[in-house]
């Protein structure tokens, strides 16, 4: 309702603007400069032509700062053309100046030079921090020099509708349920491990973030809330060209990273490799009131601390080569590995209901750990005489072996007993294969067709060994009841096609995805097999209309779901400790989303906003649910819920305030009900849920900038409690030096350490509060250095925060 009110206002306005002025004429305006350089063009050649015949109405040269604009232009259907000596000839698509649409920014187009062999490149405006088209939003970071202290993880919390918790993991809209893709891409530590492999991806390698809510039947339809792809920057500037960063922080913290790329002309290699040293403190607590089954309480409490200097390694390695004009080959190869050694203690006390002690003990852990990726890709494609007609095969596979080799030692204080050991090892192999065929026909200025084939095998291996010590045997005996293995393995085979058209001001794109799933699961330990294969349909449609050069209307549909993996499934406990067991349920069904939404977008030079109404239906969706397995135990596994429901306001504005300070806010208020009436809860539970990010950006001199930057998260709701509300305030400091060639950043994250996470649980037998904190306040000072050819600096450039651990 807010959303519609706040469109037909502004379309109101326009067009009483509009009509309270000549409507016979309108205004074209734009720059040029050199692709490779970013040099501004003298003397370009600008010609004003009516698409009808071809025919110049005007023309014109670029000034000394290679820019041009036309006043009185005329109503019609126009494009424009630049010609310079040297360079590639370019041309706009065809655009309509008419009372509705009379002022055009072109922004920077760019002219590639002759002796390179390249495709065309479209002329578009220049990139604003946000955009949105009709089946995603963009936040724009390609014009950034990214601050070298900051990660994936950290950039992603600047992002409207994304959300980062105090461990990195990361949601869409208050649902932790997302698929997180890399160059369109899913991998499998991705899947598994997003958190750890976006705290150590530096943000400089990324060039901008997809989020795309309703995704069009082209993309996989997992993710009930949607996809985030993170698309990294590849190079294309001609000559080597790259930048080196380093960073120190407090506590023995460091990280850093370079960047190298060639480019002849008709090929391009690039590389980077980037290293991570972190601290990690944690502190938790644990506490419960439990009742057992004669109804008397028993009081719990756990405090948990725990150390772990993890050392992470992202090697990434392309070649992509012009066989000739029309066709393209590459490779690719990606190598993650993170290891580290955690100690850990938890101290656990249990008092009965007159609060005596009647049992302590200390659970000490010494964990080696370490998990590592590595995935290969090729691809060709063939591009058509005709501007992006285009077929694109690719292959690409990877693998993601993990281990945990955990050694525990239980010291009981009262009653006192002599010490118990006891270990496991956990290792887990994930592998995935995936074939896609891509082809795109623009059929007309008006429509295209896009449909392809998309293949994914994915194979899953969960070993879990645990022992303890026999002081009878004096030896580590294999303890049979917690010792597991199972296999999952899946394939999925997809077809998909979309049809875009648009009728003037009018635009839609409908498609549909039809997959067929085929699953085992592989109880080892039992010597159990179980399979199941079905096939699914998921519809999309995306529609827009152009109220005026400034306002668009969009609305959306797409049916979407979450596929359990294998640790999902698996039914065998993992027992973390005495007191606390999580398994899987072999029962878990898929589960589906409805998702609606409406946006509209208003964007000038000096203002972007971006209201949207949304909602979402989602039934069989994931839970965990907690349960006393006996007066000392619980049991964490996975549940489905009948349904939940969630819709909401989502609001983002982008304000250049003065040349001085930019503004960037986002709001994000939902209403979340969830029906848990399956699984023994009466009633249903609805909150309230709101998350807003503010970043001012002031600009104290041509080359200073400071920053600030407050996330705030409220409350949560679950099947069983909510996780209490949560804020964090970053500030950041960038000098510049020999034209932004050397940058010195100083950031200062959770500058009063307030990140917290807290969940309270609340059911007839057992309520629950666990709060997890973290080492805030992390400080970090670093130099970073670019060499070779390369884009001058974004006026919009953002620094970026450590405050995720």
């Amino acid at each position: 309702m807010m959303t519609g009110t706040l469109c037909a206002l502004l379309s109101l306005a326009i067009a009483t603007t509009l009509e309270a002025q000549e409507i016979n004429v309108g205004t074209i305006r734009g720059s040029v400069v050199d692709d490779s350089t970013d040099r501004p063009l003298e003397f370009v050649n600008v010609l004003l032509q009516a698409k009808e015949d071809s025919t110049t109405i005007t023309g014109k040269a670029t000034d000394q700062k290679g820019t041009f604009d036309f006043a009185d232009v005329p109503t019609g259907e126009h494009f424009i053309t630049f010609s310079s000596i040297g360079y590639q000839q370019k041309k706009t698509r065809a655009f309509i100046i008419d009372p509705t649409h009379r002022h055009l920014n072109l922004g920077v187009v760019r002219l590639i030079p002759t002796d390179v062999s390249l495709e065309e490149v479209l002329v578009t405006a220049e990139k604003s921090l946000y955009t949105a088209s009709i089946d995603r939003k963009v936040y724009n970071v390609d014009q950034d020099l990214m601050s070298k202290t900051g990660s994936a993880s950290e950039l992603l919390q600047n992002v409207p509708s994304v959300e980062v918790d105090i461990d990195g993991n990361v949601s869409l809209r208050g649902s932790s349920n997302v698929l997180i893709m890399l160059n369109g891409r899913t991998s499998p530590l991705l899947r598994k491990n997003s958190a750890t492999v976006l705290q150590q991806m530096p943000a400089s390698s990324i060039e901008k973030i997809e989020v795309i809510t309703n995704p069009s039947a082209r993309y996989k339809p997992e993710g009930t809330s949607g996809i985030i792809n993170i698309v990294l920057k590849k190079n294309t500037s001609l000559g080597l060209n790259g930048n080196i960063a380093a960073n120190a922080g407090n506590q023995d913290r460091y990280n850093g990273n370079v960047s190298v790329n060639y480019n002849p002309g008709s090929f391009n290699i690039h590389g980077s490799y980037g290293i991570r040293k972190n601290t990690r403190n944690r502190l938790n607590t644990d506490n419960r009131l439990q009742m057992d089954s004669s109804s008397t309480p028993t009081v719990y409490n756990e405090t948990m601390d725990s150390f772990a200097r993890p050392l992470s390694h992202l090697v990434s390695l392309g070649f992509d080569y012009h066989l000739d004009d029309h066709n393209k080959v590459g490779v690719s190869g990606d190598y993650f590995y993170d290891s580290f050694t955690r100690m850990e203690r938890a101290q656990k006390l249990l008092y009965n209901s007159a609060n005596a002690l009647l049992n302590h003990y200390d659970r000490n852990r010494l964990d080696y750990e370490f998990e590592r990726e590595y995935n290969g890709a090729a691809f060709f494609e063939h591009n058509f005489p005709q501007e992006d007609h285009t077929l694109k095969l690719e292959f690409s596979a990877a693998g993601a072996p993990e281990q945990e080799d955990n050694r525990y030692t239980n010291v009981y204080i009262f009653p006192v007993a002599p010490n118990a050991l006891d270990n496991t090892l956990i290792k887990n192999e994930d592998d995935n294969v995936q074939l896609t065929l891509e082809y795109s026909n623009p059929l007309t200025d008006e429509s295209s067709l896009e449909a392809g084939y998309a293949g994914e095998l994915i194979s899953n291996d969960l070993d879990f060994h645990a022992e303890y010590f026999d002081a009878g045997q004096q030896q580590f005996v294999t303890d049979i009841t917690k010792t597991n293995r199972f296999l999952y393995d899946e394939s999925i085979h997809a077809l998909y096609a979309t049809y875009k058209q648009s009728f003037g001001a009018f635009g839609f794109m409908a498609g549909v995805r039809a997959e067929y799933a085929s699953v085992k699961s592989n109880l080892v330990t039992l010597n159990s097999v179980i399979r199941n294969t079905y096939a699914s349909l998921y519809p999309t449609l995306h529609m827009s209309y152009k109220l005026s050069s400034l306002s668009e209307l969009q609305l959306s549909y797409s049916r979407r779901t979450r596929r359990p993996d294998g640790d999902e499934l698996n039914p065998f406990p993992e027992y973390r400790d005495p007191r606390n067991v999580s398994a899987g349920n072999p029962k878990l069904l898929p589960e589906y989303v409805h998702s609606i939404e409406l946006g509209c977008s208003f964007q000038t030079d000096e203002i972007s906003i971006f209201p949207a109404l949304f909602y979402r239906y989602t039934y069989n969706r994931f839970t965990s649910v907690t349960q006393p397995i006996n007066d000392t135990t619980l049991l964490t596994t996975r549940q489905n819920l009948s349904n939940d429901q969630a819709g909401g306001l989502e609001l983002v504005v982008s304000a250049n305030l003065s040349d001085l300070i930019t503004i960037h806010g986002s709001a994000n208020v939902f209403l979340n009900q969830i029906d848990a009436s399956n699984l023994g809860y009466s009633t249903r539970k609805s909150i309230t849920t709101w998350r807003s990010n503010l970043t001012v950006d002031m600009n104290l001199s041509e080359s200073s900038r400071l920053q600030v930057n407050w996330n705030y998260n409220s409350s949560r709701l679950t099947a069983q409690g909510e996780y209490s509300p949560s804020t964090v305030l970053n500030t950041g400091f960038r000098q510049e030096f020999y034209d932004g060639d050397l940058s010195l950043v100083l950031t200062v994250a959770d500058v009063f350490k307030t990140l917290r996470r807290e969940y309270a649980l609340s059911s007839q037998l057992l309520n629950q509060t666990v709060v997890n904190r973290r080492d805030s306040r992390v400080v970090y000072l670093g130099l970073t250095f670019r060499f070779g050819t390369h884009s001058e600096k974004s006026k919009e450039e953002q620094l970026r925060y450590d405050d995720n651990l």
